[in-house]
């Protein structure tokens, strides 16, 4: 057990097929990874596979990324899509039809896009998660320092967060043009 009372290896062995979450009620912490380092071009990944760690407070299913509508209410779906967009043939779009910049900068993709990033999700990665009954955002703010995912860009000196966000803004970017 660490300071932040997750063993971090123990949440990363738990990792398991989206298709095979469990239904867990309560506020806690996740982790996703990657089945295999090469599958995310210019991305290197973390221990085995780790790509990102976030928190819910409102329960897992809330915050399951594999199966969210859209992008628009996912970083971790939007980092993704920046990254495979040429891969997959993504076009970013505003999150809705409303003039806010929040829609632009909180970009989905088409929806035919989506689905392509959702297949990608589910053949790609893993997912662990571990119910927390407090200190969930400081024990989300431990793992992230101790683990070092290259997908979440702040709560550590990450090397790789300028060219995440380099391709987020192109996303951005083409969302607002493609609101014009």
């Amino acid at each position: 057990m660490d300071e932040a009372g997750i063993d971090p290896e123990l949440l990363l062995e738990q990792v398991v097929d989206p298709a095979d979450l469990p239904s867990v009620g309560g506020a806690g912490i996740y982790a996703i990874c990657l089945t295999d380092p090469d599958r995310l071009p210019l991305i290197t990944a973390g221990k085995r596979g780790l790509l990102y760690v976030g928190m819910t407070e409102q329960g897992f299913d809330a915050r399951n990324h594999f199966t969210h509508q859209h992008s628009g209410f996912s970083t971790f779906r939007r980092s993704i899509g920046a990254i495979l967009k040429g891969k997959l043939g993504l076009t970013a779009i505003p999150r809705s039809g409303g003039a806010s910049q929040t829609n632009v900068r909180n970009y989905r993709f088409t929806d035919d896009g989506e689905q392509a990033l959702t297949r990608w999700m589910n053949a790609n990665l893993r997912i662990a998660q571990m119910a927390l009954p407090c200190d969930i955002a400081s024990q989300e703010k431990q793992l992230i320092s101790l683990l070092e995912p290259p997908l979440n860009l702040t709560g550590w000196s990450n090397p790789q967060a300028g060219l995440i966000k380099r391709m987020r803004a192109g996303c951005v970017d083409e969302a607002g043009r493609g609101r014009a």
